[in-house]
């Protein structure tokens, strides 16, 4: 910037500077910032960063934390120009494309340990990670990165992870847990405990005090067979492996049933639930080999020595066959040119969700496809108006037939919208993610060999295969569409994923887990080895 220029644009008044700065992204913010004391002080202004979030991150779908303008009041500055300036890059890492991490760290402390599961904990600064793991009984471990990248990042290695906190009550064995989507709640952790012959879920808290150690304590414990599947804020999702849900509110001790009907021999198989959704004035449960919309439900007290509250009935449903995994999102950024949209579109969101289907056919293609569908907002839906004036229906024998009438707030079936290809094969971690913003990760399998099928056919001829498994990213039509896409987009709705990490050792992975708006993916593998990628 020459000098002249520099003194015009000094000669402006502050309010004219800031909204000039409005029009610059970030990274032009910080280079401003070093050219004088002047504009140093005007690039360190709040406003100037709430303006950057607002206009070249939230208000262009980049990955940022799902909060309302006003929430940035609460967000100290310094933490707001990272946070911008982070989900910014991001952002352009997605639509330039990338090959791989930035970094890798492995968290210490677990290796020959039998770790079946990792999550990231929301908020935090995105220090805390958590892993359940079995050696006599099992364990849930709360572990901090430790130490930052001088940009921002993580750290190379192990140094700084450390241990902050573990619960372990001898001889339990835990079959299923989760942690809060709302990170200011008291409810951390809910976790399925099986102790002395006897079923349980028990509700955590995880508290930080002031001399920088952290501590768990039990808030609330319920007798119950069924697995934790969501937890949010006060309310918990359980489930069983056949038909039922529950929904408690653990604060006030609230709680309705929701059940599906099962066809014949059915009821006595498997349908594993994979996510439970709370969704516009409704509850999606995802299982294994269906999918069922249910009536948000009224939540009432349990009464001593009186019959059970009658269970709410599905409102909808639809099976994709029998799914190896699958993931639902609502993704508002993604691309909205092939919904069939009235003008009258309803104001929520659809459902997305992400579909792996499996075969138990030897002979089938190793390629295949995730698909994904969209649950469109179905503009007939009664207002919750409505719904409430008809409140007294719920009450009497006949309210399940009711319900049949009442038009669901989604479009069945699901609309298929995009596929990508993918690899069939024999996998320890199933599971699937998709993210709010349209990036999706899955783990790929190692290559069949084919040579027990084809052992007649010289070996030059035998395709090569890949010997470990591998992380695969993919990106959705939408905001972070990678830009050799944007101006020619396939009319096919195929969209290819790309691999950006194997798996070296001769163990296959037996956990993941996506933090999308901070760029990192999380990997167990069967003798406990945890790493974190930094995309």
């Amino acid at each position: 910037m020459g000098a002249q220029h520099t003194i015009d644009l000094l000669a402006m008044s502050e309010d004219v500077l800031i909204y000039t700065v409005s029009f610059l992204e970030p990274p032009e913010i910080l280079c401003l910032s070093a050219t004088c004391k002047t504009l140093h002080t005007l690039a360190s202004l709040r406003i100037v960063w709430t303006n950057a979030c607002n206009f070249h991150v939230k208000g262009l779908g980049y990955p940022f934390p799902a909060t309302s303008t006003s929430a940035l009041d609460n967000i100290p500055t310094d933490e707001l120009t990272f946070a911008t300036i982070h989900a910014w890059s991001l952002a352009k890492r997605w639509i330039t494309g990338f090959s791989g991490p930035r970094r890798v760290k492995y968290i210490s402390g677990t290796s020959g340990t039998l770790v079946s599961d990792v999550k990231f904990m929301p908020g935090r600064k995105g220090k805390l990670v958590v892993t359940i793991s079995k050696v006599i009984w099992s364990a849930l471990t709360v572990w901090s990165l430790g130490g930052s990248a001088p940009d921002g990042g993580m750290a190379d290695g192990e140094e700084g992870s450390r241990k902050v906190c573990e619960w372990s009550p001898r001889g339990a064995i835990f079959t299923g847990y989760v942690v809060n989507e709302d990170e200011k709640s008291p409810a951390t952790f809910a976790l399925s405990v099986h102790l002395n012959e006897e079923q349980s879920v028990k509700v955590l808290k995880l508290s930080f005090a002031e001399n920088a150690s952290y501590s768990l304590e039990e808030l609330y414990s319920v007798d119950t067979d069924m697995k934790p599947i969501t937890l949010a804020g006060d309310l918990l999702a359980l489930s069983n492996d056949v038909s039922q849900t529950a929904i408690w509110n653990w604060r006030e001790g609230t709680y309705a049933i929701l059940e599906h009907s099962t066809d014949g021999p059915s009821i006595f198989q498997s349908n594993e639930c994979h996510q439970i959704v709370f969704a516009h004035q409704s509850v999606l449960v995802a299982r294994a080999r269906s999918i069922h919309l249910f009536p948000f439900p009224e939540l009432k007290h349990p009464t001593p020595g009186a019959e059970p509250l009658p269970p709410y009935p599905a409102i909808a449903s639809h099976s994709f066959g029998w799914v190896d995994g699958q993931s639902v999102a609502i993704c508002p950024f993604l691309d909205k040119s092939l919904e069939s949209g009235a003008v009258d579109r309803p104001s929520w969101q659809p459902l997305s969700i992400l579909v792996r289907g499996e075969s138990d056919d030897p002979w089938s293609s190793d390629v295949h496809n995730l698909e994904l569908y969209a649950l469109d907002p179905n503009p007939n839906f009664m207002s919750s108006s409505e719904v409430s004036n008809s409140a007294a229906l719920q009450e009497g024998p006949g309210h399940e037939q009711n319900y049949d009438v009442t038009p669901p707030p989604y479009i069945f079936p699901p609309r298929l919208s995009n596929k990508t290809p993918c690899l069939r094969g024999s996998l320890r971690c199933k599971k699937i993610i998709l993210g709010r913003f349209g990036t999706a990760v899955w783990i790929q399998p190692r290559d069949r060999f084919p040579g027990g099928l084809l052992a007649d056919i010289p070996w030059h001829m035998i395709p090569p295969t890949d010997t470990h498994e591998s992380i695969v990213v993919t990106v959705f039509p939408g905001s972070l569409s990678p830009e050799s896409s944007r101006s020619g987009r396939r009319r096919d709705g195929v969209v290819v994923g790309r691999k950006i990490f194997g798996n070296e050792l001769n163990t296959s992975w037996t956990s993941i887990d996506y933090d999308e708006v901070g760029g990192r993916i999380a990997l167990v593998s069967s003798f406990g080895r945890v790493v974190i990628l930094e995309l």
